[in-house]
Order: structure tokens, then sequence, then C-alpha cells
């Protein structure tokens, strides 16, 4: 940092705006002019690392050739991992130039508040603590630059990892994919021969099928034309049979209207019968209670007598011997006249 070390042996002496303002550009200058070499730097040797081999030997070639897939893969992770130098050597660079650009404009933000008051001792002191804090801050963010470099060198490796493992797995896939195709293809294969023997026994099969069918059909045709001649034979059986049945029906029905009409008058006869008979069964009925009323009433006056008669005899038989007990009437007692003391003497 030549321009701080510059500003600090000049403080004592004072300064005119021109001078500092020059002493400033032409250190921001020489930090960028050496910026810009150490990047050219690193893009040479980034350019010699990515230039190609020259052409070998046909031995060499031979060699080359019967290697193995490993030293591809090697090749391919070292020629990745120059890449990611790269890109993190052009970010850095990024970084740096957006640095030394902030430093450039606060830089003449100061000249410009410096050229418009005058210089004095305390303005140049104030000048010197902001630039003594630019100092400070500068320093902060190298080592923040510092640390976010190693953060994401760390990020590059992880993501060179991750890549090298997924590239392994894309190609565990793409193998298991053609195995995968490979045993699908088979399958298909034998399963469209199989589908093929199968057909054919199928069609085989439905051709005996059809031709049995045909056979029945026929037989069942010859069938069904004797049972139409069969059928028509029995309708005209049946029709002359049918016709014989309804004479005889008719005849019947003649007879049988015949005997309806006399078995209707003999109902006629026996109702009216059963009318008169009915009449009389009345009558009767009626002279049969009205004889047994007389004679109820007969039964209960001859009752009635009798129990008057077997009263009076009782009454009169009660009084007989009510008149012997006491001895009334003519069942009066005599007195006796015979000896007296016969029984006493001995």
């Amino acid at each position: 940092m030549k321009h701080i070390s510059q500003l600090e042996n000049y403080v004592h002496p004072p300064l005119e705006a021109k001078d500092l303002r020059k002493l400033l550009l032409s250190a921001v200058y020489n930090e960028a002019i050496t910026k810009l070499t150490i990047y050219q730097r690193s893009q040479r040797i980034n350019a010699r690392r990515c230039e190609p081999k020259k052409e070998s030997t046909p031995k060499y070639q031979q060699n080359s050739r019967r290697s193995s897939k490993k030293e591809a893969l090697k090749k391919s992770d070292g020629t990745e991992n120059v890449l990611s130098e790269k890109m993190l050597n052009e970010i850095r660079l990024d970084q740096e130039l957006n640095l030394l650009r902030k430093i450039y404009g606060t830089a003449l933000s100061e000249l410009d508040v410096i050229e418009a008051q005058k210089p004095d001792k305390n303005e140049v002191e104030q000048a010197l603590e902001l630039l003594n804090t630019n100092k400070e801050a500068f320093k902060a963010l190298k080592m923040q630059l510092a640390e976010e470099q190693q953060t994401a060198k760390k990020r590059i490796v992880e993501q060179d990892d991750c890549i090298a493992t997924l590239r392994h797995n894309l190609r565990n896939v793409r193998l298991l994919n053609e195995l995968e195709l490979r045993l699908v293809q088979r399958w298909e294969e034998n399963r469209y021969t199989q589908a093929s023997i199968v057909g054919a026994n199928e069609e085989r099969t439905l051709q005996q099928q059809i031709d049995d069918l045909r056979r029945r059909i026929a037989g069942e045709e010859c069938i069904i034309v004797q049972v139409d001649k069969f059928s028509v034979k029995q309708f005209a059986e049946l029709n002359a049979k049918i016709a014989a049945w309804q004479l005889k029906y008719a005849r019947v029905m003649e007879i049988k209207c015949t005997e309806m009409q006399a078995k209707e008058r003999q109902i006629l006869k026996l109702q009216k019968s059963w009318e008169r008979h009915r009449e009389t069964y009345a009558e009767r009925q009626k002279f049969v209670r009205d004889y047994l009323e007389e004679k109820e009433v007969e039964r209960q006056l001859y009752e009635q007598q009798i129990y008057r008669v077997e009263c009076a005899v009782r009454l009169q038989a009660w009084w007989r011997g009510l008149m012997v007990r006491r001895g009334l009437g003519p069942f009066k007692k005599k007195s006796k006249k015979g000896k007296k003391g016969k029984g006493k003497a001995k």
C-alpha cells in the first residue's frame, strides 16, 4: 500500500488538493496495474494447462488405446478442475475490480470535498483518518474475499464430487437400461413365439369346432324338415279329430240341454211340493205345540190334585195320631175296673 505510506510521510507539511489527488490516483492506478498483471499471468497459466498435448508415436497410440476407461475419467476430471480454477480466478478478478471501483469512487468523493474547502491541517488529519479507516476496511474486505475464495473452493470440490458420483450413477443407469431393454426384447420375442403357437392351436381348435357346428347344423336342418312334415300331418289329423269332437260335442250338448230342461222342471215341481210340505209342517208343528201345552196344563192340574190329596191324607193321619195319643173323640181311654193290690201280695 504505497499511497498510504506516502500520505503518512506528507502529513505535517501542508499539501495542495491537486498534489493529493495526483498521489491518490497514481496509487489507485498502480494497484489496478498490479491486479491486471496478476490476472494476465493466471490466464497464461490456465491456457498452458488447457493446451492439447503433442501427437504421440504409434506405439504410444496403441498403448493409449489399450488404456482403461478410468484414465479417461481422470482426464475429464482434470479438465473439469482446470475449468473450475479458471472460473474461480475470473470470480476473484471481478470481486477485486469491484473493490477497486469502490475505493476509486470514495477517493474521488474525498478529493472533491478537499477541493471545495481550503487545505487545513484538520482537514488533512480527517483525510488521513478516512484513509486509515478505508485501509482497515480494505484489509477486512481482503480477509472476507479470502474466506469467500476458500468457501468457493470447498463448494467447487463438493460439486466436483457430486458430478463424479452423478456421472457414475448415470453410467450405471445406462447399463441397467440397456440390460432391461435387452431382457424386454427377449421377453417380447418369447412372448410373440408363445402367442403364435397358442394362436395356431386355438385356430386349429376353432376350425374343428366350426366343422362340428356345420355338421350339427346340417343334421338339425334335416330334423327340422322332418319335424315340419310330421307337424303338418299331425295338424291335419288334429283338425279332423277336432271336427269330430265338435260334432260329438254338439250332439252331447243337445242331449244335456234337454236333460237340463227336464231337471229344471223337476226342480220347479220339487220346489212347489217343498213349499206345500213346509206349510203342512208348520201347521202340524203348531198343532203339536198346542197339544203339548194342553198336556202340560193337564199335568200340572193333576200334580196339584195329587199334592192336595197327599196333603189331606197327611193331615188326617196327623190328626188321627194326635187324637189317639191324647185320647180324644172316639179314641178316648176308658177307666179299668179291677182288683186293687193284687200286685203287692206275695
